[in-house]
């Protein structure tokens, strides 16, 4: 488990994810005053809970000439969560070095995805 954290720690800081804390930030609201409101954060956290949780085996499962690796199931869970925030989020490109060293493909991240929307939906 402190291998997977550690792993985290590394995708976390690549992907410049926001750490524990929410940041606040002063935003106009509708009513038109401007509140200080927390934006982002806690995506480590997030991404940490998952990882605690999941059973990498059921979220992708090897086999086939399928490559399983903690770092490429972990970065899925990531980007997964960054998403989540902030859905058109299309800075996370397939073809970025990062990604594509860790063996992240739009068909293994589309198929881990599914799996945590069930079990977050479970």
């Amino acid at each position: 488990m402190q291998e997977k954290l550690a792993m985290l720690s590394v995708v976390a800081s690549n992907f410049m994810m926001t750490g524990h804390n929410p940041t606040l930030v002063l935003t106009k609201r509708e009513e038109g005053d401007e509140v200080m409101m927390p934006v982002g954060g806690g995506q480590k956290d997030r991404a940490r809970e998952i990882i605690c949780k999941a059973d990498f085996r059921k979220l992708y499962r090897g086999g086939k000439g399928r490559k399983t690796d903690p770092l490429m199931i972990i970065t899925a869970i990531c980007m997964y969560v960054m998403r989540q925030d902030n859905p058109r989020r299309g800075d996370i490109r397939y073809s970025n070095d990062f990604i594509r060293n860790v063996g992240v493909t739009k068909e293994i991240y589309q198929h881990i995805s599914q799996k945590l929307d069930v079990q977050g939906n479970s």
